[in-house]
């Protein structure tokens, strides 16, 4: 008969293990990363519970916030810092940025119950257009541009067909959060192609979502080809083996160049970049870059393209302009919309600091990752080709965020190998510290102007079924659920966007110079939609004075010449009375 005999100290260790707080044991196991998201999300609902959209102020739903919110993203931020600390597994990682990624982006779709922001409404009206019409139009007089890249709004139809007509809205409500959880898929993707280091590329996941505040990831063509143009450079730096990469790269190729007008520059110079530099193989690459969109711009696109080319050139090698016009069209009237500017500027300046000294660091130990210098660099060149409506220096930011970020990262995690220690620790949590209020700013603090309430949507929406095509609207901004259904039918005419003599004479006198705008018998019908969103808008950023639009609504509210054909509270949709 064998006698075993247990160890004492193993014994006595066991024992007092086994008599340990359980708070500690969950502390010291992988629970804590599980229970730190569930906290998060039960404070956040906590700290939203019950709020109103329609209460926030001038710091957009930053305003709504309460102290648990901020205590979430405290215990969020912990998730992710204690995750790389004890190299816990990518799942548990992930759990933390999609907890993240859903309280940031998936919040407006709860909270709202409309589709935020403007421009996502037109986009629906174009597959509205689609679906009653099976066709789209080049030749169309409103937003022909999209007609002439329709690749996004054709599978955008497609995908509303299979769910069901109802539920376009839906689909487009909750866009931004479904395009940012393909950014985390596709550009963990992409990072492998740098580095197998996993506290890296999960650093460089979160701090890419800390400085991604542009706001190009709602229902739109650019978000879907941002996902597309990460793929191509994921496909491109990974060495997918043999015809699959050609393959893959044309077929995300294409599909950028029938969506979209700029992604497709992007790609060209950033595959051309790689290849000329000798970053990666394939001469072939810039080739399918450059003729893919081409061919499609010259062909189907041609109507559109080829009377485009002077306003391309007429801001192409102005770099220093373009980047003015961009930074000029940020103009606030108050403060708190001043901060949400400086905001976003914020992070963009101290991401790039941090970016600079990552690549410092790892120059000077002889490990840097010229790639993704390069493409940290390259997006900068946009700036020389063209102005893309003032919007260039968001879309350069846009597309050097990636690389920003893992530049970023690189300045705070120690080589491979090396343990997360104090000062590295420190370092994120000071980094995150940094950037999460500017991002917060830049992301949120337009909301009051995203948000439109349901009464503005039903004005917009009965206009739109009474309307007869042909007919005229004037509209106070743009900045309004419009044109999302039977869009085709109208002129529209925004009086901000009007000439500062136009828009002024009829701050000076509404009544009479619109009376004369919709007795044009050139139009069917006519209309003119003053909504709360629209006062919103043009109070915060001009370029009419404070108030203008209220008292617009007033002075036709008060004229002879003019009656109310609808009022839901939110808006007030007038007709010229009947004589």
């Amino acid at each position: 008969m064998t006698t075993v005999t247990s160890d004492p100290d193993q014994a006595t260790a066991s024992t007092s293990r086994d008599r340990r707080p359980i708070y500690l044991a969950i502390l010291n196991s992988d629970w804590l990363l599980i229970l730190l998201p569930l906290a998060s999300i039960a404070l956040w609902v906590w700290g939203l519970f019950g709020a109103n959209p329609r209460d926030m102020d001038d710091l957009g739903l930053l305003s709504l916030f309460g102290p648990t919110n901020v205590v979430a993203l405290v215990l969020l931020a912990a998730g992710v810092i204690v995750g790389l600390q004890k190299r816990a597994s990518e799942g548990l990682l992930a759990l933390q940025l999609v907890t993240f990624l859903a309280l940031i982006h998936a919040t407006p779709a709860v909270l709202y119950g409309t589709v935020r922001y403007a421009w996502a409404w037109k986009h629906v009206g174009i597959v509205d257009y689609i679906l009653r019409h099976g066709a789209v139009d080049p030749m169309i007089n409103v937003s022909s541009i999209y007609h002439n890249w329709p690749g996004f709004f054709a599978g955008s139809a497609l995908l509303t067909a299979v769910a069901g007509r109802e539920s376009l809205l839906t689909i487009a409500t909750w866009a931004p959060f479904v395009f940012n959880l393909l950014n985390l898929v596709v550009l963990r993707f992409v990072l492998r192609g740098f580095t197998q280091d996993k506290r890296l590329i999960w650093l460089s996941l979160w701090f890419f979502f800390l400085i991604n505040w542009v706001g190009q990831d709602y229902f739109s063509p650019q978000a879907m080809a941002y996902v597309l143009y990460l793929a191509c450079v994921g496909v491109v730096i990974r060495g997918v083996p043999g015809w699959r990469r050609t393959m893959l790269f044309t077929l995300f190729a294409a599909a950028i160049a029938v969506s979209h007008q700029l992604t497709p520059i992007m790609l060209f110079i950033a595959v051309t970049g790689l290849v000329v530099l000798r970053r990666t193989r394939g001469w072939y690459l810039p080739i399918i870059a450059f003729v893919v969109p081409l061919a499609w711009a010259l062909t189907v696109a041609r109507s559109y393209a080829v009377p485009a080319i002077s306003d391309f050139l007429a801001t192409f090698g102005q770099p220093f302009h373009n980047a003015n016009e961009t930074l000029e069209n940020a103009t606030v009237n108050n403060f708190a919309q001043g901060l949400v500017v400086w905001g976003g500027r914020s992070v963009v300046a101290l991401s790039a600091m941090v970016a600079l000294i990552g690549v410092w660091r790892c120059w000077r130990n002889r490990d840097l990752q010229l790639t993704a210098v390069i493409l940290m660099i390259l997006p900068g060149t946009l700036l020389i080709i063209t102005g893309f409506d003032g919007e260039i220096l968001f879309r350069a930011t846009l597309f050097a965020a990636p690389f920003i970020a893992f530049n970023a990262a690189t300045a705070v995690i120690p080589p491979v190998g090396g343990r997360l220690r104090g000062q590295a620790l420190a370092a994120i949590a000071v980094v995150t510290a940094l950037f999460l209020p500017g991002f917060l700013l830049g992301y949120y603090g337009k909301e009051r102007q995203n948000y439109f309430t349901p009464a503005e949507v039903q004005a917009a929406a009965w206009v739109s079924d009474h309307a007869r095509p042909g007919s005229l609207l004037v509209e106070g901004s743009r900045n309004y659920p419009s044109q999302f259904s039977n869009y085709e039918n109208f002129t529209y005419v925004p009086i901000d966007r009007e000439p500062r003599d136009s828009w002024s004479a009829i701050v000076a006198d509404p009544a009479g110079v619109l009376a004369d705008w919709l007795r044009n018998p050139r139009y069917a019908d006519s209309y003119v939609l003053i909504t709360r969103s629209q006062g919103i808008e043009v109070d915060a950023h001009g370029p009419m004075p404070p108030g203008s639009l209220q008292g617009i609504e007033t002075a036709l509210r008060r004229s002879s010449q003019f009656q109310v054909a609808l009022e839901t509270g939110d808006a007030t949709v007038f007709v010229l009375r009947s004589s």
